[in-house]
């Protein structure tokens, strides 16, 4: 007799370990932590622009809605109205010292086009967003 009430106690410890288990995780799904875990093993989007004397090479940059980008801005030459980077849309201004990586990251959030200049507007580039 003392056997099963042994047997009957783990039987039940495991059961309730369970069922805490299963509340535990589905109530953090419910709290968006499981998408905080998808989140974190996705990939980053990087790509390289370079500031010249006479533009932002390239001048068309192609990424994907809902992930995060990584874009670094490299300028070139001294002489250049390429001093900084502005992207309007975002409020994201930059000033880019001669040949510093600088690195902008924002998750672009819809497809469209998304554009950035230097401070002066003469150099003009484009984020295309699919």
């Amino acid at each position: 007799m003392g056997i099963n009430k042994i047997a009957a106690a783990v039987v039940a410890v495991v059961i309730f370990a369970a069922g805490v288990g299963f509340f535990v995780l589905m109530r953090r799904n419910a709290a968006g932590g499981g998408q905080a875990d998808a989140g974190a093993t996705q990939a980053v989007q990087t790509a390289k622009v370079i500031a010249t004397g006479e533009a932002f090479e390239p001048a068309k940059v192609t990424l994907r809605a809902g992930i995060p980008a990584r874009i670094t801005f490299v300028r070139t030459v001294e002489k250049s109205c390429g001093t900084e980077v502005r992207f309007p849309a975002l409020k994201i201004e930059r000033d880019l010292p001669l040949n510093v990586p600088v690195v902008i990251e924002f998750t672009p959030d819809k497809p469209g086009e998304i554009t950035f200049a230097c401070g002066m507007n003469m150099l003009q580039g484009t984020i295309v967003v699919q």
